[in-house]
């Protein structure tokens, strides 16, 4: 509670105090250093953080030695009797309790269901759905980095066919086109040309039938 005090409670995020959790568990977490004081210091200065800081702290608050109340404990009790918490460790999204085990992909689904609809971080809808929730936010992508290139590869193997897909298509569009209205212009000269055949063809037949009479 010290540590948070001094080190997570003005940004609410306390990278010293999680540095020292897992400081702790790498260095502590045994029968033998649980409650090691030279082990507990060793992992605090591992995580960087005053232990004398922390152990002002501590006495201030009331001690660990003396029967007397701790006053930083009485204020944690008053909270957990006031939000209902029943069974530690416990967390809340948006003053909501989290039911179920506190695994990492639960409480990263219960604070990316937090959000308005579309007002989520792309995070969410990057990682929701990946295996590995955990290496997907910290690589900022899902799967391996091979498997990315992969498929941005095949993205753009993708693009270019549908491009090419389009162009043949409208050429060939402009092709039909053209051919259109070259036989549209060919038909018309057709049709120009064939009154004045037709003319000379009756011309002629009336010369015929002047000479026959003439005969």
């Amino acid at each position: 509670m010290c540590i948070w005090q001094h080190y997570g409670a003005v940004n609410g995020v306390g990278a010293e105090w999680w540095d020292y959790v897992n400081e702790f568990m790498y260095r502590c977490d045994t029968e033998e250093f649980f409650s090691n004081n030279q082990c507990i210091k060793d992992a605090m200065i591992h995580a960087n953080i005053d232990d004398a800081k922390i152990d002002q702290c501590m006495s201030d608050s009331g001690g660990l030695e003396e029967d007397e109340e701790n006053a930083l404990l009485e204020v944690q009790l008053t909270a957990k009797d006031k939000s209902g918490v029943v069974i530690l460790p416990a967390m809340y999204v948006n003053r909501v309790s989290i039911r179920g085990s506190l695994e990492f992909p639960t409480v990263f689904k219960a604070i990316c269901s937090g959000y308005f609809t579309g007002t989520a971080p792309d995070v969410c809808a990057t990682c929701d759905t990946c295996p590995d929730i955990k290496s997907c936010i910290s690589n900022g992508y899902c799967g391996s980095k091979k498997l990315q290139e992969s498929v941005s590869t095949m993205n753009m193997v993708y693009a270019l066919a549908g491009l090419s897909a389009v162009f043949c298509l409208f050429s060939f569009i402009q092709h039909r086109r053209y051919e259109r209205q070259m036989q549209a212009q060919v038909k018309g000269i057709i049709a120009e040309y064939m009154p004045l055949d037709q003319n000379q063809m009756q011309n002629t037949a009336v010369s015929d039938e002047d000479d026959i009479e003439f005969t």
